[in-house]
């Protein structure tokens, strides 16, 4: 991830964490999952670049899981971003994460806005069971029983979204675009 991405994935776990008032990192991470569907069906792109791995109780995006459990990652900045930036409840809720400053809105656009208060909206209030069946859909299920890597692919969870072939094919091409580049 860039110094950009890196900076951009905190300032949407803020704005998630400012509108909750601050939520447990399971809700959090599903939270940003189901935006992350909703953007990609409507607008053929992700919100975040941080990779979403199906993992045994649901997707999570897989930088931020690990800055969540206090690893570092090899030549990124995320986890002295996060440190800074968001801080655990304390004894009493430990899984709770709460925001120490407010987002800076000129990393999210008002599509993105949309999509995560819908996400907010949504999913804030489910339990935990909800939650892990909600996102247990055809793109976990097909990264979960994959053989090797458990990477969720966009085209997929774009899919699972319920994405129009138009857009399906559109994010074919960026991801083709992308490694044509790299």
């Amino acid at each position: 991830m860039t110094k950009y991405e890196q900076a951009k994935l905190i300032q949407v776990v803020l704005y998630i964490l400012q509108k909750t008032g601050g939520i447990d990192f399971y809700h959090l991470f599903k939270i940003l999952y189901f935006a992350e569907l909703k953007h990609l069906a409507k607008w053929g792109a992700r919100i975040t670049s941080d990779d979403f791995h199906a993992l045994e109780y649901g997707p999570v995006p897989t930088c931020l899981y690990d800055v969540v459990k206090g690893q570092n990652i090899p030549d990124s900045d995320l986890l002295k971003l996060f440190s800074d930036d968001v801080r655990f409840a304390g004894k009493d809720a430990p899984n709770v994460l709460l925001p120490q400053t407010e987002p800076d809105m000129d990393y999210i656009s008002k599509s993105e806005i949309e999509a995560l208060d819908a996400s907010i909206d949504e999913n804030e209030h489910l339990t935990f069971s909800q939650l892990k069946s909600k996102s247990h859909d055809s793109a976990w299920y097909e990264a979960y029983n994959r053989l090797g890597s458990k990477t969720m692919s966009s085209i997929s969870m774009a899919k699972a979204s319920g994405a129009d072939e138009a857009t399906l094919e559109y994010i074919q091409e960026q991801i083709e675009l992308e490694e044509a580049l790299s």
